[in-house]
């Protein structure tokens, strides 16, 4: 059931750094956290598709909100009403979909949270060609802010709903929907809870020294505003889940460790003798951080939980 949900076919979320000197910035790397603003008063435009399951006790719905000029494919799954609940927003790897964290989505509501797995925006978007080396770099920002964005309208719409408690949203990411969560856990406060799952980034200046030095100031400055790295550091402390596997082929060892070591005091990092995908293990270790975490209950009878 795992491999159904957590697709394997992910592209690697960094690439090893190949230099023995490290540049120095030329150009200042920005220090502002608001690099993904949007205007909150736009409306979500939400639309409800109706309900995609049947004989559950926990309805799987099929949503999509207005997000960057775009529609954000969801499925939002909604326990029997029981006051406010805490909510989880998922997001997939590279290649993946809303469907590929459904699976541990709807364990969590099982266990008493209001669940939404989205599409985001970069599984849509293929660079287009003939861009030139700057366009290539402002393409990649602008991506990575994209999904930034969506899931800030997605905690928008979980927070006007009357069945959650909008001071216990958290999010759960795996690989590049982790370095979505990395870039989320230092630019939105309203997130509390962060699991970022086979999530790692190489250090900017050891990528940009591959580069030609008259673009190396330019790396600096537009990959500096969606560096994982950079943004993790201001995650509040406690607030991080971070999940790896020792046998990770697709991000390096590396990347993931760079990772672990920028997240803030009191981040829990858990190891696990896996690859990519990682296990049902670390599956029911997160289910049961979260639980805690964000004080989820009470469960809802007749559905599974992991």
């Amino acid at each position: 059931m795992l491999a159904a949900a957590l697709t394997v076919a992910v592209a690697a979320l960094a690439a090893c750094g190949g230099g023995t000197k490290t540049p120095q910035p030329t150009t200042p790397v920005p220090t502002q956290i608001s690099a993904f603003p949007y205007d909150q008063s736009q409306p979500l435009a939400v639309l409800d598709r109706g309900r995609v399951n049947a004989n559950y006790p926990i309805a799987i719905r099929d949503v999509s909100y207005a997000s960057g000029g775009r529609r954000i494919s969801a499925f939002l799954d909604a326990p029997p009403a029981h006051g406010r609940r805490a909510a989880v927003i998922y997001v997939h790897g590279t290649g993946g979909d809303r469907r590929q964290l459904l699976l541990p989505a709807t364990w969590l509501a099982g266990r008493g949270a209001v669940t939404l797995a989205i599409t985001a925006p970069s599984a849509d978007e293929t660079m287009p060609a003939g861009l030139s080396p700057l366009d290539r770099l402002r393409w990649e920002r602008d991506i990575a802010s994209l999904d930034v964005i969506a899931v800030r309208r997605a905690i928008d719409f979980l927070s006007a709903r009357g069945d959650v408690d909008p001071e216990r949203i958290g999010y759960v990411g795996w690989s590049a929907g982790a370095k979505t969560g990395a870039l989320l856990a230092g630019s939105e406060p309203r997130l509390h809870a962060l699991v970022l799952m086979s999530g790692g980034a190489t250090p900017l200046p050891a990528y940009a020294v591959k580069a030609p030095v008259a673009l190396r100031p330019a790396i600096l400055e537009y990959l500096g505003a969606v560096d994982p790295l950079r943004l993790i550091r201001r995650a509040t402390p406690g607030s991080l889940l971070l999940q790896d596997g020792t046998k990770d082929t697709v991000v390096p060892h590396a990347a993931l460790v760079a990772l672990a070591r920028a997240a803030p005091k009191r981040t829990e990092v858990r190891w696990y003798p896996t690859g990519h995908e990682l296990s049902l293990t670390a599956i029911r270790n997160q289910l049961a951080w979260l639980t805690r975490k964000l004080r989820i209950g009470p469960r809802v009878a007749g559905a599974r939980t992991g």
